[in-house]
């Protein structure tokens, strides 16, 4: 699995992920949205452009993550076109937990449509 953080602006960053996100590889995600979230990310894009297989511990991640995201003020949104990951997302009824959308481009308009503007204390550090 492969995973790259960008910082959008001083409220947003989007977090890419590739590959394969199962059992084996889904703490590394959890430790790379959690280190985001502790530098002081609060809405965070994951784009799963680049992922080909999703099982159902990598969609906890998810789901948790956007639980902590709210509880820290802000938000997520997931990106991803793929068939077979959108049906995973509609099957368990997590599409608008995870906000849900095509390309990160609409999960970042989609963060800024929940938030006007950010706190100050938000950080939009770059992360790898």
């Amino acid at each position: 699995m492969r995973i790259r953080t960008d910082a959008v602006d001083e409220c947003t960053t989007v977090c890419r992920v590739g590959g394969e996100l199962d059992a084996y590889t889904a703490p590394d995600l959890r430790d790379s949205l959690d280190g985001l979230l502790e530098k002081g990310a609060r809405w965070i894009v994951v784009d799963l452009k680049d992922l080909t297989y999703l099982d159902s511990t990598g969609l906890g991640i998810l789901v948790g993550t956007a639980k902590k995201c709210r509880q820290a003020g802000g938000d997520l949104s997931v990106a991803c076109q793929r068939r077979n990951l959108v049906r995973i997302f509609e099957i368990s009824g997590t599409q608008e937990i995870l906000n849900l959308v095509a390309t990160a481009e609409e999960a970042a308009t989609r963060l800024q449509e929940l938030h006007e503007g950010c706190p100050e204390d938000a950080s939009g550090e770059e992360a790898t």
